[in-house]
Protein backbone atom coordinates (compact mmCIF):
# COMPACT_ATOMS: atom_id res chain seq x y z
CA UNK A 1 0.00 0.00 0.00
CA UNK A 2 1.47 3.37 -1.11
CA UNK A 3 1.96 6.14 1.35
CA UNK A 4 -0.48 9.05 1.23
CA UNK A 5 0.86 12.18 -0.43
CA UNK A 6 0.99 15.23 1.84
CA UNK A 7 -1.80 17.69 1.23
CA UNK A 8 -1.23 21.35 0.40
CA UNK A 9 1.39 23.22 -1.60
CA UNK A 10 5.12 22.65 -1.41
CA UNK A 11 6.60 24.93 1.23
CA UNK A 12 9.87 26.78 1.73
CA UNK A 13 11.40 29.22 4.19
CA UNK A 14 11.42 32.88 3.14
CA UNK A 15 15.01 34.17 3.59
CA UNK A 16 13.70 37.64 4.44
CA UNK A 17 10.88 37.18 6.98
CA UNK A 18 11.71 33.56 7.99
CA UNK A 19 8.11 32.49 7.37
CA UNK A 20 7.16 29.12 5.93
CA UNK A 21 5.40 29.95 2.67
CA UNK A 22 4.38 28.22 -0.58
CA UNK A 23 7.14 27.84 -3.14
CA UNK A 24 7.08 30.47 -5.87
CA UNK A 25 8.79 33.62 -7.07
CA UNK A 26 7.54 35.79 -4.20
CA UNK A 27 6.91 35.33 -0.48
CA UNK A 28 3.17 35.13 0.10
CA UNK A 29 3.63 36.66 3.55
CA UNK A 30 5.97 39.67 3.15
CA UNK A 31 6.06 39.97 -0.64
CA UNK A 32 9.86 39.70 -0.93
CA UNK A 33 11.39 38.28 -4.10
CA UNK A 34 12.40 34.79 -2.95
CA UNK A 35 15.30 34.02 -5.28
CA UNK A 36 17.13 37.23 -4.33
CA UNK A 37 15.62 37.75 -0.84
CA UNK A 38 14.96 41.33 -1.95
CA UNK A 39 12.19 42.87 0.18
CA UNK A 40 12.15 46.14 -1.78
CA UNK A 41 11.49 44.36 -5.14
CA UNK A 42 11.95 47.55 -7.14
CA UNK A 43 11.46 45.59 -10.35
CA UNK A 44 7.93 44.49 -9.43
CA UNK A 45 5.35 47.13 -8.43
CA UNK A 46 3.21 45.56 -5.68
CA UNK A 47 -0.07 46.63 -7.32
CA UNK A 48 0.97 45.54 -10.83
CA UNK A 49 4.11 43.37 -10.77
CA UNK A 50 4.71 43.48 -14.54
CA UNK A 51 5.83 47.11 -14.07
CA UNK A 52 8.79 48.44 -12.05
CA UNK A 53 8.12 50.78 -9.13
CA UNK A 54 9.79 53.73 -10.86
CA UNK A 55 7.57 53.90 -13.92
CA UNK A 56 5.24 56.64 -15.14
CA UNK A 57 1.81 55.16 -15.81
CA UNK A 58 -1.28 57.20 -15.00
CA UNK A 59 -3.64 54.20 -15.09
CA UNK A 60 -1.75 51.77 -12.85
CA UNK A 61 -0.87 54.57 -10.41
CA UNK A 62 -4.15 56.46 -10.14
CA UNK A 63 -6.22 53.25 -10.44
CA UNK A 64 -4.15 50.75 -8.40
CA UNK A 65 -7.07 48.33 -7.84
CA UNK A 66 -7.32 47.60 -11.56
CA UNK A 67 -5.60 44.39 -12.72
CA UNK A 68 -3.36 44.79 -15.74
CA UNK A 69 -5.80 43.13 -18.14
CA UNK A 70 -8.66 45.42 -17.07
CA UNK A 71 -6.63 48.60 -17.34
CA UNK A 72 -6.66 48.64 -21.14
CA UNK A 73 -10.15 50.18 -21.55
CA UNK A 74 -9.28 52.95 -19.09
CA UNK A 75 -6.02 53.64 -20.90
CA UNK A 76 -7.79 53.92 -24.23
CA UNK A 77 -10.54 56.05 -22.69
CA UNK A 78 -7.94 58.48 -21.36
CA UNK A 79 -6.23 58.68 -24.75
CA UNK A 80 -9.54 59.02 -26.59
CA UNK A 81 -10.64 61.77 -24.20
CA UNK A 82 -7.43 63.72 -24.73
CA UNK A 83 -7.71 63.33 -28.52
CA UNK A 84 -11.34 64.48 -28.38
CA UNK A 85 -10.34 67.63 -26.48
CA UNK A 86 -7.60 68.35 -29.03
CA UNK A 87 -10.06 67.86 -31.87
CA UNK A 88 -12.47 70.35 -30.32
CA UNK A 89 -9.65 72.84 -29.84
CA UNK A 90 -8.54 72.41 -33.46
CA UNK A 91 -12.09 73.26 -34.56
CA UNK A 92 -12.07 76.33 -32.27
CA UNK A 93 -14.88 74.80 -30.18
CA UNK A 94 -13.32 76.10 -27.00
CA UNK A 95 -16.43 75.98 -24.80
CA UNK A 96 -17.08 72.22 -25.15
CA UNK A 97 -13.32 71.57 -25.14
CA UNK A 98 -13.07 73.28 -21.75
CA UNK A 99 -15.93 71.24 -20.33
CA UNK A 100 -14.50 67.97 -21.70
CA UNK A 101 -10.98 68.62 -20.42
CA UNK A 102 -12.29 69.50 -16.96
CA UNK A 103 -14.50 66.41 -16.66
CA UNK A 104 -12.15 63.82 -18.23
CA UNK A 105 -10.27 62.53 -15.18
CA UNK A 106 -13.15 62.84 -12.66
CA UNK A 107 -15.44 60.88 -15.01
CA UNK A 108 -12.83 58.15 -15.46
CA UNK A 109 -12.37 57.94 -11.69
CA UNK A 110 -16.08 57.50 -11.04
CA UNK A 111 -16.09 54.70 -13.61
CA UNK A 112 -13.10 53.15 -11.81
CA UNK A 113 -14.88 53.30 -8.45
CA UNK A 114 -17.83 51.47 -9.95
CA UNK A 115 -15.62 48.92 -11.70
CA UNK A 116 -13.60 47.85 -8.64
CA UNK A 117 -16.43 48.26 -6.08
CA UNK A 118 -14.25 50.21 -3.67
CA UNK A 119 -17.30 51.53 -1.86
CA UNK A 120 -18.80 48.07 -1.38
CA UNK A 121 -22.00 48.23 0.73
CA UNK A 122 -22.12 51.98 1.45
CA UNK A 123 -21.72 53.66 -1.95
CA UNK A 124 -23.82 56.77 -1.35
CA UNK A 125 -22.37 57.57 2.05
CA UNK A 126 -18.79 57.25 0.89
CA UNK A 127 -19.28 58.95 -2.48
CA UNK A 128 -21.03 61.78 -0.66
CA UNK A 129 -18.16 62.10 1.81
CA UNK A 130 -15.52 62.16 -0.91
CA UNK A 131 -16.56 63.17 -4.43
CA UNK A 132 -19.63 65.25 -3.55
CA UNK A 133 -18.12 66.84 -0.45
CA UNK A 134 -15.04 67.73 -2.47
CA UNK A 135 -17.21 69.21 -5.20
CA UNK A 136 -19.20 71.36 -2.77
CA UNK A 137 -16.02 72.63 -1.12
CA UNK A 138 -14.49 73.23 -4.54
CA UNK A 139 -17.45 75.37 -5.59
CA UNK A 140 -17.29 77.45 -2.40
CA UNK A 141 -13.53 77.79 -2.73
CA UNK A 142 -13.64 78.94 -6.37
CA UNK A 143 -16.49 81.38 -5.73
CA UNK A 144 -14.80 83.08 -2.77
CA UNK A 145 -11.32 83.03 -4.31
CA UNK A 146 -12.54 84.40 -7.64
CA UNK A 147 -14.31 87.28 -5.90
CA UNK A 148 -11.27 88.14 -3.77
CA UNK A 149 -8.83 87.90 -6.68
CA UNK A 150 -10.99 90.13 -8.87
CA UNK A 151 -11.20 92.73 -6.11
CA UNK A 152 -7.43 92.84 -5.66
CA UNK A 153 -6.86 93.09 -9.41
CA UNK A 154 -9.26 96.04 -9.65
CA UNK A 155 -7.57 97.88 -6.78
CA UNK A 156 -4.10 97.02 -8.13
CA UNK A 157 -2.99 95.51 -4.80
CA UNK A 158 -0.51 92.99 -6.26
CA UNK A 159 1.15 92.24 -2.92
CA UNK A 160 -2.07 91.16 -1.25
CA UNK A 161 -3.16 89.35 -4.41
CA UNK A 162 0.09 87.35 -4.33
CA UNK A 163 -0.43 86.39 -0.70
CA UNK A 164 -4.03 85.35 -1.33
CA UNK A 165 -3.77 83.72 -4.77
CA UNK A 166 -0.25 82.27 -4.71
CA UNK A 167 0.25 81.45 -1.02
CA UNK A 168 -3.06 81.20 0.81
CA UNK A 169 -5.10 79.69 -2.01
CA UNK A 170 -3.01 76.50 -2.52
CA UNK A 171 -2.87 75.84 1.22
CA UNK A 172 -6.61 76.33 1.72
CA UNK A 173 -7.36 74.19 -1.35
CA UNK A 174 -5.25 71.30 -0.05
CA UNK A 175 -6.90 71.49 3.38
CA UNK A 176 -10.36 71.39 1.79
CA UNK A 177 -9.44 68.43 -0.44
CA UNK A 178 -8.36 66.49 2.65
CA UNK A 179 -11.50 67.34 4.64
CA UNK A 180 -13.66 64.49 3.28
CA UNK A 181 -11.03 61.73 3.63
CA UNK A 182 -10.09 62.88 7.14
CA UNK A 183 -13.75 62.81 8.16
CA UNK A 184 -14.05 59.26 6.83
CA UNK A 185 -10.84 58.34 8.62
CA UNK A 186 -12.34 59.50 11.91
CA UNK A 187 -15.86 58.05 11.63
CA UNK A 188 -15.64 55.12 9.19
CA UNK A 189 -11.95 54.23 9.15
CA UNK A 190 -12.47 50.92 10.92
CA UNK A 191 -14.82 49.72 8.20
CA UNK A 192 -12.41 50.63 5.40
CA UNK A 193 -9.05 49.89 6.88
CA UNK A 194 -6.70 49.29 3.94
CA UNK A 195 -4.23 52.03 2.97
CA UNK A 196 -5.45 51.85 -0.64
CA UNK A 197 -8.93 52.73 0.66
CA UNK A 198 -7.47 55.94 2.05
CA UNK A 199 -5.63 56.60 -1.19
CA UNK A 200 -8.83 56.08 -3.18
CA UNK A 201 -10.88 58.35 -0.93
CA UNK A 202 -8.20 61.05 -1.17
CA UNK A 203 -8.02 60.95 -4.95
CA UNK A 204 -11.83 60.93 -5.25
CA UNK A 205 -12.17 63.96 -2.98
CA UNK A 206 -9.46 65.86 -4.87
CA UNK A 207 -10.98 65.11 -8.27
CA UNK A 208 -14.44 66.18 -7.08
CA UNK A 209 -12.89 69.39 -5.74
CA UNK A 210 -10.95 69.99 -8.97
CA UNK A 211 -14.02 69.41 -11.14
CA UNK A 212 -16.24 71.84 -9.22
CA UNK A 213 -13.61 74.55 -8.75
CA UNK A 214 -12.53 74.46 -12.39
CA UNK A 215 -16.10 74.42 -13.70
CA UNK A 216 -16.93 77.40 -11.48
CA UNK A 217 -13.86 79.36 -12.58
CA UNK A 218 -14.29 78.51 -16.26
CA UNK A 219 -18.08 78.75 -16.37
CA UNK A 220 -18.08 82.01 -18.39
CA UNK A 221 -16.06 80.21 -21.09
CA UNK A 222 -18.19 77.05 -21.02
CA UNK A 223 -21.43 79.02 -21.37
CA UNK A 224 -19.92 81.45 -23.89
CA UNK A 225 -19.98 81.33 -27.69
CA UNK A 226 -19.56 77.90 -29.24
CA UNK A 227 -16.82 79.14 -31.57
CA UNK A 228 -14.14 81.00 -29.63
CA UNK A 229 -11.26 83.24 -30.56
CA UNK A 230 -7.58 82.74 -29.94
CA UNK A 231 -4.80 80.43 -31.07
CA UNK A 232 -5.59 76.69 -30.79
CA UNK A 233 -2.08 75.98 -29.47
CA UNK A 234 -2.55 78.42 -26.60
CA UNK A 235 -5.95 76.92 -25.78
CA UNK A 236 -4.56 73.38 -25.90
CA UNK A 237 -1.79 74.30 -23.45
CA UNK A 238 -4.19 76.17 -21.18
CA UNK A 239 -6.63 73.26 -21.04
CA UNK A 240 -3.81 70.79 -20.50
CA UNK A 241 -2.77 72.66 -17.36
CA UNK A 242 -6.21 73.56 -16.02
CA UNK A 243 -8.10 70.42 -16.99
CA UNK A 244 -5.64 67.53 -16.76
CA UNK A 245 -2.38 68.45 -15.02
CA UNK A 246 -4.10 70.29 -12.16
CA UNK A 247 -6.39 67.31 -11.58
CA UNK A 248 -3.42 64.92 -11.54
CA UNK A 249 -1.50 67.11 -9.10
CA UNK A 250 -4.48 67.53 -6.75
CA UNK A 251 -5.33 63.83 -6.83
CA UNK A 252 -1.70 62.84 -6.13
CA UNK A 253 -1.06 65.23 -3.23
CA UNK A 254 -4.33 64.37 -1.48
CA UNK A 255 -4.08 60.63 -2.12
CA UNK A 256 -0.60 60.21 -0.62
CA UNK A 257 -1.55 62.00 2.60
CA UNK A 258 -4.74 59.94 2.97
CA UNK A 259 -2.87 56.68 2.29
CA UNK A 260 -0.26 57.58 4.92
CA UNK A 261 -3.01 58.29 7.47
CA UNK A 262 -4.62 54.89 6.87
CA UNK A 263 -1.24 53.13 6.94
CA UNK A 264 -0.25 54.82 10.19
CA UNK A 265 -3.34 53.41 11.91
CA UNK A 266 -3.31 49.87 10.54
CA UNK A 267 0.30 49.02 9.68
CA UNK A 268 1.26 45.83 11.52
CA UNK A 269 4.96 46.19 10.66
CA UNK A 270 5.58 49.82 11.52
CA UNK A 271 9.24 49.31 12.25
CA UNK A 272 9.83 48.24 8.64
CA UNK A 273 8.04 51.22 7.08
CA UNK A 274 10.19 53.57 4.98
CA UNK A 275 10.29 57.29 5.67
CA UNK A 276 8.65 58.19 2.34
CA UNK A 277 5.24 56.96 3.54
CA UNK A 278 5.22 58.67 6.93
CA UNK A 279 2.44 61.16 7.57
CA UNK A 280 4.76 64.18 8.14
CA UNK A 281 6.65 63.56 4.89
CA UNK A 282 3.51 63.14 2.78
CA UNK A 283 1.97 66.27 4.31
CA UNK A 284 5.18 68.22 3.63
CA UNK A 285 5.24 67.01 0.03
CA UNK A 286 1.56 67.75 -0.57
CA UNK A 287 1.49 71.27 0.84
CA UNK A 288 5.01 72.09 -0.40
CA UNK A 289 4.22 71.17 -4.00
CA UNK A 290 0.92 73.05 -3.96
CA UNK A 291 2.61 76.13 -2.53
CA UNK A 292 5.52 76.11 -4.98
CA UNK A 293 3.22 75.60 -7.96
CA UNK A 294 0.94 78.40 -6.77
CA UNK A 295 3.80 80.87 -6.49
CA UNK A 296 5.44 79.88 -9.78
CA UNK A 297 2.14 80.10 -11.65
CA UNK A 298 1.61 83.61 -10.26
CA UNK A 299 5.08 84.98 -11.06
CA UNK A 300 5.69 83.15 -14.38
CA UNK A 301 3.30 84.56 -17.01
CA UNK A 302 4.54 82.46 -19.96
CA UNK A 303 2.01 79.72 -20.72
CA UNK A 304 4.57 77.23 -22.05
CA UNK A 305 6.71 77.60 -18.91
CA UNK A 306 3.66 77.12 -16.68
CA UNK A 307 2.64 73.93 -18.49
CA UNK A 308 6.21 72.60 -18.30
CA UNK A 309 6.40 73.24 -14.55
CA UNK A 310 3.01 71.61 -13.91
CA UNK A 311 3.87 68.65 -16.15
CA UNK A 312 7.13 68.02 -14.29
CA UNK A 313 5.32 68.29 -10.96
CA UNK A 314 2.60 65.88 -12.10
CA UNK A 315 5.15 63.30 -13.26
CA UNK A 316 7.19 63.59 -10.06
CA UNK A 317 4.09 63.27 -7.89
CA UNK A 318 2.82 60.24 -9.79
CA UNK A 319 6.20 58.54 -9.30
CA UNK A 320 6.09 59.42 -5.61
CA UNK A 321 2.55 58.09 -5.32
CA UNK A 322 3.72 54.77 -6.80
CA UNK A 323 6.36 54.63 -4.06
CA UNK A 324 3.69 55.27 -1.42
CA UNK A 325 1.39 52.60 -2.90
CA UNK A 326 4.24 50.09 -3.14
CA UNK A 327 5.47 50.64 0.41
CA UNK A 328 1.93 50.68 1.80
CA UNK A 329 1.13 47.32 0.24
CA UNK A 330 4.40 45.78 1.42
CA UNK A 331 4.12 47.20 4.95
CA UNK A 332 0.40 46.66 5.41
CA UNK A 333 0.88 43.12 6.60
CA UNK A 334 -1.57 40.47 7.71
CA UNK A 335 -1.60 37.41 9.89
CA UNK A 336 0.70 34.70 8.56
CA UNK A 337 -1.62 32.05 7.23
CA UNK A 338 -1.90 30.02 4.05
CA UNK A 339 -5.47 30.16 2.78
CA UNK A 340 -7.28 27.92 0.30
CA UNK A 341 -6.33 27.89 -3.37
CA UNK A 342 -7.90 30.62 -5.48
CA UNK A 343 -7.26 32.44 -8.74
CA UNK A 344 -4.89 35.39 -8.59
CA UNK A 345 -6.72 38.42 -10.08
CA UNK A 346 -3.49 39.63 -11.69
CA UNK A 347 -1.77 36.57 -13.22
CA UNK A 348 -4.84 34.25 -13.10
CA UNK A 349 -2.82 31.35 -11.69
CA UNK A 350 -4.40 29.12 -9.04
CA UNK A 351 -2.31 29.79 -5.94
CA UNK A 352 -2.77 29.62 -2.14
CA UNK A 353 -4.54 32.71 -0.84
CA UNK A 354 -2.05 34.90 1.03
CA UNK A 355 -1.19 38.58 1.31
CA UNK A 356 0.82 38.30 -1.94
CA UNK A 357 0.52 35.99 -4.92
CA UNK A 358 3.42 33.48 -4.73
CA UNK A 359 3.64 33.44 -8.53
CA UNK A 360 3.52 37.11 -9.63
CA UNK A 361 3.86 38.96 -6.31
CA UNK A 362 0.68 41.04 -6.68
CA UNK A 363 -0.74 42.24 -3.36
CA UNK A 364 -4.20 40.85 -2.63
CA UNK A 365 -5.11 44.22 -1.11
CA UNK A 366 -4.67 45.79 -4.57
CA UNK A 367 -7.20 43.45 -6.19
CA UNK A 368 -10.79 44.57 -6.81
CA UNK A 369 -13.00 43.63 -3.88
CA UNK A 370 -15.30 41.59 -6.12
CA UNK A 371 -12.42 39.28 -7.08
CA UNK A 372 -11.18 38.52 -3.55
CA UNK A 373 -12.06 35.24 -1.86
CA UNK A 374 -14.22 35.79 1.20
CA UNK A 375 -11.79 33.79 3.29
CA UNK A 376 -9.13 36.39 2.54
CA UNK A 377 -11.22 39.36 3.56
CA UNK A 378 -9.91 41.40 6.38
Amino acid sequence: MSEEQPLGPALMLCPHCDSTVPQGHFCGHCGAHLSTADPSRRHAFAAMPNEPVVHFNVISTLFPHLPHRRGGPFRWALVAGAVFVLLLVTLSLYAPATAAATALLPALYLLYLYEVEVYDEEPWLLIGATVLAGAVLGYIYATLLGSASSQFQITGDNGTNFLVSAVGSPIVAQVLMLAGPVLLFLIRGRSYREPLDGLTFGAASALGFSLASELTSLWPIITGPLLGSGQPVDWALRLLRLGILMSLVNASTTAVVAAALWLHRYDLKRSQRTWEVSVPVTVLVAFGVQLVLGMLTFVVPELVAQVLVWALAAVALMLYMRQVIHQALLAEGSLHEIGPDSQCPECHRIVPTMAFCPNCGAARAAAPRSSRPRTAAT
